[in-house]
């Protein structure tokens, strides 16, 4: 009797304690619903919130465009709407779009791009398209893209914009001879593009750099440069060039200051200037680094010179070339690295004689 009796009595509990677990499982079943009902509100709140953005956005468009600018060669271009599809016809133009963060916006190259790494990648993926050389660009080939906006070189491009506009295409030329115009080129690009945060970023860092550079080399005594971009004629810079600008900021004198633009000069010439510091700086060398600081030690002549005294020579390829002969965003580095070569005491470092992969050096 008394075993039935226990028998009864856990029976009881057990379906107390089952009614219990079925009504707690309710009440979590009820809460996990209502938290996801909360989940989805929310979810629905911020989609409205997307939708309303982007229609705020592109009612801010249709005030903003079209725009009106004067390019390079001073002439007057309307930008009807925002640049989806665009071609860079230089290198120094791909580095400057990458840095504005359109590379999803690239769709053709020049054959020589190949900075950042992202747009060697791309080119692999077929995702951008090579139009050519800097000076032998294919229109057919750039027409055949449908780009909304074509960017080129004033200088060395601008024979190609007549073909170019024959097939309806936007074509702005940019041109770069100083600091102040790279800056120039990036607020430009920035405004067309309507990537204006990026395009003031990035001109912040260069002025910082600018500014910071030459605070640091403004108490050491200024140090006469020697840029050679060629040996074979002697080919070098004088004053109004991106380079030369380059030189001043991070403390040097250029030898040539007194003469303009990029020219071909003698032995003579720079025995009698004297050079502290000689840098050869040529995307592919024509000789090995040490056959070529031989060929300029023996020089005759350049043995009296103090850059050949001190060991002073530095050949600069690779993407040390490009970082300086390319007029775009690479200025932070260019500068960085110019300061090291000709006042490498002020920065507590040695500098080899011969660079190529730069950024070990700069970004130590």
């Amino acid at each position: 009797m008394r075993s039935i009796f226990a028998l009864i009595i856990i029976a009881l509990l057990l379906g107390t304690f089952n009614t219990a677990i079925i009504f707690a499982m309710n009440n979590n079943i009820s809460n996990i619903d209502n938290s996801l009902t909360s989940i989805n509100s929310k979810l629905n709140n911020l989609i409205n919130e997307i939708s309303s953005t982007k229609k705020e956005l592109e009612r801010f468009k249709s005030f903003y465009y079209p725009i009106i600018i004067k390019d390079a060669l001073g002439r007057t271009i309307t930008i009807n709407s925002e640049p989806m599809r665009i071609v860079s016809c230089t290198p120094s133009i791909t580095e400057m779009l990458f840095a504005l963060n359109l590379s999803d916006r690239i769709v053709g190259v020049d054959k020589y791009s190949n900075y950042p790494k992202l747009v060697l990648e791309l080119k692999e993926k077929g995702v951008i398209t090579e139009v050519g050389g800097v000076t032998t660009l294919n229109p057919e080939k750039i027409a055949y893209l449908n780009p909304d906006l074509v960017l080129i070189d004033a200088s060395l491009q601008k024979k190609f914009i007549p073909t170019l506009e024959g097939f309806g295409l936007t074509v702005i030329a940019l041109e770069a001879p100083s600091i102040e115009e790279v800056i120039n080129n990036i607020y430009i690009t920035s405004k067309i593009t309507l990537k204006l945060e990026e395009g003031e970023k990035l001109i912040d860092q260069i002025k910082s750099t600018i500014k910071e550079i030459t605070f640091k080399t403004s108490k050491v005594p200024k140090q006469k440069v020697l840029f050679l971009v060629w040996l074979d004629p002697l080919w070098t810079t004088g004053n109004g060039t991106y380079a030369n600008d380059i030189i001043s900021i991070v403390g040097g004198i250029n030898i040539f200051n007194d003469k303009n633009g990029w020219f071909i000069t003698n032995p003579e010439e720079i025995i009698s200037r004297n050079p502290d510091v000689i840098i050869f700086s040529s995307m592919t060398l024509p000789k090995s680094p040490e056959e070529l600081i031989n060929y300029i030690k023996n020089i005759p002549g350049f043995n009296e010179i103090n850059a050949i005294k001190n060991n002073r020579v530095h050949i600069l390829t690779g993407e040390a070339a490009n970082a300086i002969e390319r007029p775009g965003p690479r200025i932070i580095d260019a500068t960085l690295l110019l300061a090291y070569i000709i006042n490498p005491e002020i920065f507590n470092i040695t500098i080899p004689n011969f660079i190529s992969n730069y950024e070990n050096i700069i970004r130590r």
